[in-house]
This record gives structure tokens, C-alpha cells and sequence, in this order.
């Protein structure tokens, strides 16, 4: 009895392109020295208030529920609005967010970009409670370098702030 079998070879540029990761998705990370309550009491409203590129962000629809439409200004006088897409309060020592763009004035370079943040209590820790803060942003495929890259560097901001916030 023959046995056939064949053996592909990887190098065409398409086949590369499927085992390669998404190169337009960022996620950084950071452990905040507050518990979790606290830090969702400043990320949940989607004010940023402790963001120092943020000038101003508000909720563009009245009604009872937190998910909706909202305006954030920047520093550098960028304006976007973006929609909460999901929220997850359901456990105590994890809470969850998350926000499309779906505008930009100064257009931005590419077509959409989802973020989620995350919040999960640290359970063992040296000193006081802790969070787990993870900030990921995938973009779509025609995202380009420098603009994942700005990404990257934001989010290093976000956490800086965050915890400068809650000392």
C-alpha cells in the first residue's frame, strides 16, 4: 500500500501574510496601585478626567444609561466621537469597556479602530489592593505604522496619568 503526502512550502508572500499577528492591534498593560472600584468610578463615565491630552469629554445623549455617544477634545485640538459598544460590571474584581471611534475632526488615517479597556483585581499583592489595567485598541487593516505606534505611546500616557490619579 503507497502512502502519498505532499509538503507546502511557506514563502509566498499571501502565506506569510497568514501566520504573521495582526499587525494593527496594540494592547499595553499596567498595574495601578488602587483597587478596582476606584479606578472604574474615573474610567466608566468616559469623562477622562485624569487624561492630561484630554481637554474635555462628555456624553452626547441624555438618558439613564451609561452606554451611548461621546465627545472627547483634546489637548492638541482633536476631537472625536467614539460609542460605548459594551460594558461589563458583573463581577466585583473585573469590570470592562468598550468604545469604537466613529468620527474624527482632524480626519484620522484610517477607517476604524475599537478599544477595550480592562480592570481585574489583583489578588495577591506586597502592599495595598491593586489593578490590572489592560488598554487594546485593534484597528482596521488600513491602519498604518505611525498610527499604531501613536497608539502604543496614549496608552503608556493613560496608565501614567491613571496612576498619578489615584496616589
Amino acid at each position: 500500500q503507497d502512502f502519498v503526502f505532499s509538503v507546502r512550502v511557506l514563502n509566498e508572500p499571501r502565506d506569510m501574510a497568514i501566520r504573521q499577528p495582526n499587525p494593527g492591534y496594540v494592547k499595553e498593560s499596567a498595574v495601578i496601585n488602587a483597587p478596582v472600584e476606584a479606578i472604574w468610578s474615573m474610567v466608566a463615565p468616559m469623562t477622562f478626567k485624569f487624561c492630561s491630552n484630554v481637554s474635555q469629554a462628555k456624553k452626547n445623549e441624555e438618558g439613564s444609561s451609561i452606554l451611548g455617544q461621546y465627545t472627547i477634545a483634546y489637548t492638541d485640538n482633536t476631537v472625536q466621537t467614539v460609542k460605548m459598544t459594551e460594558l461589563s460590571e458583573g463581577h466585583s474584581d473585573k469590570r470592562s469597556l468598550a468604545f469604537e471611534m466613529i468620527q474624527s475632526e482632524p480626519p484620522v488615517s484610517y477607517s476604524s479602530v475599537m478599544h477595550q479597556i480592562t480592570l481585574t483585581a489583583v489578588t495577591h499583592t506586597q502592599g495595598g489592593p491593586q489593578t490590572f489595567v489592560e488598554y487594546s485598541s485593534d484597528f482596521s487593516s488600513d491602519a498604518d505604522a505611525a498610527a499604531i505606534q501613536d497608539c502604543k505611546y496614549k496608552k503608556i500616557e493613560f496608565f501614567q496619568d491613571l496612576q498619578k490619579a489615584v496616589a
